[in-house]
């Protein structure tokens, strides 16, 4: 029935199953995905908390749990889903990717950048988390590496342009800023200038 898109159906059997059989993880597991592809994500979370009450080792629950969550907006809830998920796989990129938006959304841009680091160090070739990880270096003013990141997430996946354009220009704008100011107080700083003067002399 789930695969071929018949979730209401689906939800119907295992509500049925899961009253009959309640230990059963997989059925628990499933009803949540048949309830999330309803839009059902109240009851989509309840059912994966059944499922991880009898097995909390289980990737996929953590991971699925999580996404909802996300798309709830409860977002600290759904970064320590995203935790528990790279705790029992730490190898996965997918889920450092998205627990790296979860702090971003929370406002922790260097945990996020970090997230993001382990996620494409995982997988060279994420053009999303490049450019994920591009964006929260933009949010903290790390313009240096907001442009070389944002630049690499392009040429992975040319489709990513137009995100970028959003705001690559103002990061470009702020470092070139940031060069002028440099430069300007490097020519005004006395002792910098009495270091000029005094070169050559014996």
């Amino acid at each position: 029935m789930m695969k071929a898109g018949r979730y209401k159906e689906a939800v119907d059997t295992l509500e049925a199953f899961v009253k009959g059989d309640p230990h059963s993880v997989e059925a628990w597991y499933n009803l949540g995905v048949a309830l999330a592809e309803c839009d059902r994500h109240d009851d989509a979370v309840k059912a994966y908390d059944e499922a991880l009450a009898i097995d909390n080792m289980i990737f996929e629950i953590w991971f699925n749990k999580a996404t909802v969550l996300y798309q709830l907006k409860d977002f600290k809830g759904a970064k320590e889903c995203y935790q528990k998920a790279v705790e029992v796989r730490p190898d996965d990129a997918e889920a450092w990717n998205n627990l790296g938006n979860c702090l971003s959304r929370l406002g922790d841009g260097q945990k996020a950048i970090e997230s993001y680091t382990r996620a494409v160090a995982l997988k060279p070739d994420y053009a999303e988390a490049f450019y994920n990880k591009a964006n929260a270096h933009f949010i903290e003013e790390d313009d240096e590496h907001a442009i070389a990141y944002a630049e690499l997430a392009v040429k992975l996946d040319p489709k990513l342009g137009p995100l970028v354009e959003q705001w690559i220009q103002v990061s470009r704008a702020r470092l070139e800023a940031r060069k002028v100011q440099d430069e300007y107080e490097r020519r005004t700083d006395p002792s910098k200038r009495l270091d000029k003067d005094l070169e050559g002399v014996d």
